[in-house]
């Protein structure tokens, strides 16, 4: 099996420096010395450079917007959001190299100058009662302002599962950012899922878009979300084939070109992290998405750093033409504060979202038994058995990845560790030559 011939878009950043909308090269260099990116806000992997044979490489704290970059013969460097894209251009997987979430890189290869430079960490600091709720709450309302004069005049679309996070999502867009369109997936039939969501529909005041698959439908999304996905573990590749059906659904309405400048969705992406919500699951006697046995606090900083890694939404989504906003990463900083003894509370996110956002949503979303779409209900599987059902397994979608990307199964063992991409503190000219 060998990668097939792609296109791709570069990503969208959306940036602010020094809290204003920083709009790309012709509104000057977002930051010239890695220390100049710490005056930098939102979601963003930019490279800059300065003419002078030096590049400056900088990504957001949380590493939403992935980052690769490797060196020509010449010596000049190559980026890219996408690692497959490095792989087409010619360059080995060994001597390709991430920049990790929250930090920014300056190299001048013919200078032999590589200094990397974290500018931007979480604080876990942690707060709690009204001054942990009031931070939430701004943090929010700040987020959504400024996505508010970001986004103007672009057509809009938010996920939503009708569960807390995406209708939290949606109730503070239709309250900051004016009409969007909700869209929803269903695997087949009507399912909890579907009729939650369309209840947080109602309560926005908004439409929804339906987009349903057949599991045969799914299956032919795979590769492209092994290679837009950027990842091969199975939780990433069932949620990114959701995340596929519905960029899917949306191109086809939207046309080839999508509209100009793309669509943007917002999802609630990254909440799940931030609050350490999350727990193995059991399907036909077999445990899926496995997670080390340690305290909520220590689990959380876990999943937040693994955010590095995997581009389920933002990648697979801009396969199809769309931007994707995470206001969650946005706000992270409030959400860090969070008691590590609340997150060993099954309810606590429960909880925390009524203390923030009262009856604005519905009492219904509050009670529900917390479901993932790729596990899907007692009476309509989700993507995991969609998968599962036809002898795809993790070991299965390890192979099918490398064989993709045209590398040895091997070489994966060095590419993703600790849920971080492969980077190096040091210059690494040698081995990227």
């Amino acid at each position: 099996m060998s990668a097939p011939a792609l296109t791709t878009r570069r990503v969208t950043d959306f940036v602010w420096r020094d809290g204003r909308p920083w709009r790309g090269p012709g509104d000057g260099r977002a930051a010239e010395r890695p220390e100049d990116a710490a005056a930098l806000w939102g979601q963003f992997a930019l490279h800059e450079r300065d003419g002078a044979g030096g590049h400056l490489l900088a990504r957001d704290r949380l590493g939403v917007n992935k980052l690769f970059f490797a060196l020509t013969e010449t010596g000049e460097v190559d980026s890219s959001n996408f690692l497959f894209d490095l792989l087409q251009r010619g360059h080995r997987l060994g001597a390709v190299w991430s920049v990790p979430a929250g930090h920014a890189l300056a190299l001048a290869p013919a200078r032999g100058e590589y200094r990397l430079h974290r500018h931007a960490a979480l604080d876990y600091a942690e707060t709690d009662g009204e001054a942990l709720v009031e931070g939430i709450r701004a943090a929010l309302v700040a987020t959504f302002e400024r996505l508010a004069a970001l986004l103007a005049g672009r057509r809009l679309f938010v996920t939503l599962s009708g569960g807390l996070d995406s209708t939290t999502v949606a109730m503070l867009a239709r309250e900051h950012l004016g009409e969007f369109t909700a869209v929803t997936f269903a695997l087949e039939g009507d399912s909890d899922d579907l009729r939650h969501a369309r209840l947080a529909a109602r309560a926005a005041g908004v439409p929804i878009e339906i987009v349903t698959a057949a599991p045969d439908e799914l299956a032919e999304l795979l590769d492209l979300v092994l290679l837009h996905g950027q990842d091969w573990r199975d939780f990433n590749v069932h949620c990114g084939l959701i995340n596929a059906a519905i960029g899917r659904r949306l191109r086809e309405q939207l046309g080839p070109d999508g509209g100009s400048p793309a669509p943007v969705l917002l999802t609630g992406d990254s909440m799940n992290e931030l609050m350490a919500d999350y727990h193995p699951v059991v399907y036909k006697g077999v445990e899926y998405y496995g997670l080390p046995r340690i305290g909520g606090g220590q689990l959380r900083r876990f999943l937040v750093s693994g955010l590095d890694a995997g581009d389920r939404e933002v990648g697979v989504f801009n396969a199809f033409g769309l931007d994707t906003v995470q206001p969650y990463a946005l706000a992270a900083e409030a959400y860090a504060r969070v008691p590590a003894q609340r997150l060993e509370d099954p309810r606590a996110k429960q909880e925390l979202v009524r203390l923030v956002m009262g009856d604005r949503i519905p009492e219904a979303i509050y009670a529900r038994p917390k479901l993932r779409a790729q596990v899907g209900s007692e009476d309509v599987g989700g993507t995991l058995a969609a998968i599962a059902d036809r002898g795809i397994d993790a070991a299965a979608l390890r192979r099918r990845f490398a064989g993709l990307l045209g590398v040895e199964e091997h070489e994966l063992g060095a590419l993703i560790r600790g849920g971080r991409y492969r980077f190096s503190a040091t210059a690494p000219w040698e081995g990227a030559r």
